[in-house]
């Protein structure tokens, strides 16, 4: 009779401690729901660390981990749960993109372009190609970046595909990034490019203003553009 006591007492806590663990983690899930319908970073990093507390191998939610920590600018969090993703084959190209961005933003290029270099051949979206000419540029690669850039200005001009590829850059005026066409990207940075790295203030306004000719609503191209202007008159 004690063994069977022993064996219904044990039988019961698992019991007990299973249906715990199901409703702890259906309160984090319902928590991590709530957070994004309040748009609450903060509550959703929080909601989804108690669920990998539980299931630690859920994918999607490592996955959410990442983008939030990444958005946070915790690239380092944001590249573990990454790549416990991307180790278990489970990783979409979101997050490969989210990644190199991350690995960027960290110094570490060759992984970043490895990664960029996959999704371009992957996918064939152009979009990516200019991330390869960002990495050229933050790397101070300045036979490539010249190379590159080239490459990309021709392809504009004679391929249609390339030429309506639209790319985000950083927004000034209104915040955020904007979209712009890929060859009046690679022209604002040809010119940020000879006003940083050469100090070339004749050449990189002259770039400048060939990307507003080719997208006038570019604001980041204007601002830098507005900021030269300052910086002359101030000199005067």
């Amino acid at each position: 009779m004690k063994k069977t006591i022993t064996l219904l007492t044990l039988v019961a806590a698992f019991i007990g401690s299973c249906t715990e663990k199901t409703s702890d983690l259906d309160n984090a899930k319902a928590l991590y729901a709530k957070s994004l319908e309040n748009n609450d970073a903060i509550t959703a990093r929080v909601a989804l660390n108690q669920i990998l507390m539980i299931d630690s191998t859920n994918a999607k939610y490592q996955d959410s981990l990442s983008r939030v920590y990444m958005t946070s600018g915790n690239f380092e969090g944001g590249l573990k749960y990454a790549e416990e993703v991307y180790n278990a084959g489970k990783a979409s190209n979101k997050l490969k993109e989210n990644m190199a961005l991350a690995y960027q933003q960290i110094g570490e290029m060759e992984k970043s372009e490895e990664f960029i270099g996959a999704l371009l051949r992957d996918t064939r979206n152009n979009k990516y190609l200019f991330q390869q000419l960002v990495i050229k540029y933050e790397s101070g690669n300045q036979p490539m970046f010249d190379s590159l850039s080239t490459q990309i200005l021709e392809l504009s001009d004679s391929d249609s595909t390339v030429a309506q590829t639209m790319v985000p850059m950083p927004s000034p005026v209104s915040g955020g990034n904007q979209l712009v066409p890929i060859k009046a990207a690679t022209l604002f940075l040809i010119g940020n490019n000879a006003l940083e790295r050469k100090q070339d203030v004749r050449t990189a306004i002259t770039y400048l203003r060939k990307s507003l000719q080719e997208y006038e609503q570019f604001e980041m191209s204007r601002y830098v553009l507005m900021e030269i202007e300052k910086m002359m008159m101030g000199g005067r």
